[in-house]
């Protein structure tokens, strides 16, 4: 078993990726050759201080950081490998993938993105939704947020063009989804060369 650090162990999506984690092949633990993220941006500097102290890659879905923190992570990308992601959903990765493509096959066609989350979540759009409205060069003002009951996450983008449109919607049914991405990315983060990484490159080595 490789031992795995995890931060914000005792929140949801801890308490995921901690019952997720033998199946990777990860035990929880200080000796540790890979980390896990889901914490709060107030715990980046013990986050940050803890891989680096180590030598070990950082897997972070921490969401909601300032200019100053995303400096932060940058300069330790350039001493340990970390990868970054608001969602860990491979489906959604390659949304963002498909979404891009469009935008740039279809040119002048109007875009929009609806995203659709349970009533507790705070941050209105999401991470992913922003990150998806990036890919298919949509600005901010084109995303509408909806709150509301359980839905674990939907997301609608629509380019519409003279007598046809075109919809592609991601929806994930469970958190587990996310947790198993974070541990397929921290299975495949360890023994990368230093950097900052995202989804889309574990994607070119599962697809």
């Amino acid at each position: 078993m490789t031992g795995l650090l995890l931060f914000g162990a005792e929140g949801r999506m801890g308490r995921e990726v901690a019952a997720l984690a033998a199946q990777y092949g990860f035990t929880l633990g200080e000796k540790a050759e890979a980390a896990i993220d889901f914490s709060h941006p107030d715990a980046l500097d013990a986050v940050l201080d803890a891989v680096l102290a180590r030598g070990i890659p950082l897997v972070s879905g921490t969401t909601g950081y300032s200019l100053a923190q995303q400096q932060q992570i940058h300069a330790a990308a350039q001493r340990v490998p970390i990868l970054r992601s608001a969602n860990f959903s491979l489906g959604a990765a390659v949304m963002a993938r498909l979404l891009a493509q469009a935008a740039s096959s279809l040119p002048g066609w109007d875009g929009a993105l609806i995203e659709r989350h349970h009533a507790g979540k705070v941050d209105a759009p999401s991470g992913t939704a922003i990150a998806l409205a990036q890919a298919m060069a949509l600005p901010r003002e084109g995303i509408l947020s909806v709150r509301g009951g359980t839905v674990r996450g939907l997301h609608e983008a629509g380019f519409y063009g003279p007598e046809e449109h075109l919809t592609i919607v991601h929806c994930a049914e469970s958190r587990a989804v996310f947790a198993h991405g974070a541990l397929r990315a921290a299975r495949w983060s360890i023994g990368r060369t230093a950097g900052l990484y995202g989804m889309e490159d574990l994607l070119e080595t599962v697809i």
